[in-house]
Order: structure tokens, then C-alpha cells, then sequence
């Protein structure tokens, strides 16, 4: 194989491996908590997702996506007037972070702090350095909490954390159905047929 096709077949691995990837997924489930033994839910009054008096788009996606994952998996809605097992609640947390690519002089001697700290004074050894790329990158996490109605605590919460990108920015439900399968594939009650 010449080194042309190599090197394009290792870019075209590369590529399609980082389409691939999605959210990083956290779930935590309460301790002595048997999630199959709950049988309803209902969503919350007001999720975290609204901060109007108002159902959000994001809010009516996360109701959708969440409870096609929990009916999959064997939990119906409670209807009108039933108490339900669990309440279901969502968030949505941004985060901005200054990241850098090193570049220039990483270690020297230097007077004063022009460069970098230096721990023995104004005058002596150093590192530092100038940072070529400086940008900023958002990293986002949406968390589903589902809670025990009857003692009011949280029995199971999953939360996808990504790297914002346009693709979720300009394809929002997309992002949103992405986020939630990925949060339920850790889910511990296996889908019921």
C-alpha cells in the first residue's frame, strides 16, 4: 500500500471514528434503590429547563425523548388524578473554558515576571511561555433526575456532557434525541418488549 493511500485511509479512520463519538455519560443510581419496582411517572411542574412560565422547546423534546425511553422500558404515564412512583426532572448546565496551545520558550532564565512565575524571586530559572491558539470552548450537560414521589428524593440521575458544536446549535433536536439515548443506553432496567 503507497504511503498516499495509508496516510488518507488513516485520515478517513480518524474522521469517522470522531462522527462517532458522542457525550460523555455519568448515571448514579441510589443506593438500596430497585428502580424496576416503580411503575409510573409524571414530569415535574416546572423542570430546571424553564425558567419562564412557559413549557420550552427544550423542555417539550426532553418530554418526548424521556418518555419514549421509560415506556420502552416498561413505566407509563400516571394518568389524571393518580399519584405517580416517580418525577421526572431535567437541567441544563454551560460551562466556558480558555484553552491554549503552548508555543515559544518553555523553560529559561528571565528577570522579573515577565514570562511566567518564578518560585525563586525576580531573578533566576523559570517556565513559561506565550500561548499560540487561545479560544474558548463551551462544554454543556443536560441531566435527567428521576424521583421517588413519596420520599422526595432522587433515585437515578444520568448526565451527558459534550463540547458544544454547531451541528447541536443549528440541529437542537437532534442534539437533544442524541443526548437522551445516550444517557438511557446506562439506564439499568433493560427494555421490556
Amino acid at each position: 500500500m503507497s504511503r498516499v493511500k495509508l496516510i488518507a485511509l488513516c485520515t478517513m479512520t480518524m474522521l469517522l471514528a470522531a462522527c462517532t463519538t458522542g457525550p460523555e455519560v455519568r448515571t448514579r443510581v441510589a443506593e438500596r434503590v430497585d428502580l424496576a419496582s416503580f411503575h409510573t411517572y409524571r414530569f415535574v411542574a416546572k423542570p430546571g429547563t424553564d425558567t419562564g412560565p412557559y413549557k420550552s422547546l427544550t423542555t417539550q423534546q426532553l418530554e418526548k425523548d424521556v418518555g419514549a425511553e421509560l415506556q420502552s422500558r416498561g413505566y407509563v404515564p400516571a394518568g389524571a388524578g393518580e399519584a405517580p412512583d416517580l418525577l421526572v426532572n431535567f437541567t441544563v448546565h454551560a460551562h466556558d473554558a480558555v484553552v491554549g496551545t503552548m508555543a515559544g520558550p518553555a523553560f529559561g532564565m528571565g528577570w522579573g515576571w515577565g514570562w511566567a512565575p518564578n518560585p525563586w524571586g525576580p531573578w533566576g530559572p523559570g517556565w513559561g511561555g506565550y500561548y499560540s491558539d487561545v479560544r474558548t470552548i463551551t462544554t454543556t450537560a443536560l441531566s435527567i433526575d428521576l424521583i421517588d414521589r413519596a420520599d422526595k428524593s432522587v433515585v437515578w440521575s444520568g448526565t451527558a456532557f459534550s463540547d458544544l458544536t454547531r451541528r447541536m446549535i443549528y440541529h437542537p433536536a437532534e442534539s437533544i434525541d442524541e443526548a437522551v439515548h445516550q444517557i438511557f443506553v446506562h439506564f439499568p432496567v433493560a427494555v421490556r418488549h
